[in-house]
């Protein structure tokens, strides 16, 4: 038997804590536990519970880390070569651009590329032919793509979150929530608070992998037009809501756009 057991929050609290415990150290011998979680940080592995998962006699630990976005070519070259195949930087390139964050959806399309591979050699035609836009996004992919200033990139997220059916409200309170995180931060930055002492006390808290993007954008604007941005994100809630008018999307662009870094002619709607 296999038993799954999924910890979205990464904490079993006290009473699955101590039921973890107790089933390593007497595990059933006709079935394997599958625990998944997130990732299991450093201070968790050190708790009773994470040390009996991490260290015990009976168990195995794996960590699969994502495959970020510029890691993604290079991964598909991988991929290739292990099917027998090569393939032009475009070629691949193009790849990633339609399959981005769906790795399943990559693998899928590999398979169909031997199938249609002249000599094992796959060019850009070979490419568009065969290969769907299965890219898949999420509104967390779309933040980190504005705060790193990848405007073509973000506007091009916030159209596959949109055919993908992602409702304006689920964006715009991603959105909101990052511009109060960085009006807020600018502000204490500007009254001369350090940085890494900024980040450490934020709430909700920054994230060592996450700095680095918010750093790039806090030298983007001043905490007055991180503000003023807020502002572009209240009138989006109120064209959501029918109380002005607008279209909510043409909005979300211009505001993702302002956010990455881009200046802008034209005024708010």
């Amino acid at each position: 038997r296999r038993l799954e057991l999924r910890l979205p929050s990464g904490k079993p609290g006290d009473k699955g804590a101590a039921a973890l415990i107790e089933y390593c150290s007497r595990p059933a011998e006709d079935t394997v536990l599958l625990i998944s979680l997130p990732k299991l940080d450093g201070s968790a592995q050190k708790t009773k519970w994470g040390k009996a998962l991490v260290e015990g006699a009976q168990t195995q630990f794996v960590q699969i880390w994502p495959v970020d976005a510029n890691q993604l070519p290079q991964w598909i070259r991988q991929r290739l070569s292990q099917a027998g195949l090569s393939a032009s930087q475009d070629a691949v390139e193009l790849i990633a651009a339609r399959v981005e964050g769906n790795l399943l959806a990559a693998a899928q399309e590999i398979e169909k590329l031997k199938l249609m591979a002249e000599g094992g050699q796959i060019t850009v035609e070979t490419v568009q032919a065969a290969v769907a836009d299965s890219a898949r996004f999420d509104v967390f992919g779309l933040v980190d793509a504005i705060l790193n200033g990848e405007a073509a990139h973000a506007l091009r997220m916030l159209e596959g979150l949109r055919g993908e059916g992602v409702e304006p409200p689920v964006i715009l309170w991603a959105l909101s929530r990052e511009l109060r995180l960085l009006a807020n931060l600018a502000l204490q930055f500007s009254q001369g608070v350090p940085l890494d002492k900024v980040f450490s006390q934020a709430r909700p808290p920054v994230w060592d992998k996450r700095k680095p993007l918010m750093s790039k954008a806090l030298q983007r604007y001043s905490a007055q037009r991180w503000g003023q941005l807020l502002l572009d994100a209240q009138r989006i809630d109120a064209q959501i809501k029918g109380q002005a008018s607008g279209s909510p999307w043409s909005s979300l662009s211009r505001l993702s756009l302002l956010m990455a870094g881009q200046r802008l002619a034209l005024p708010a709607e």
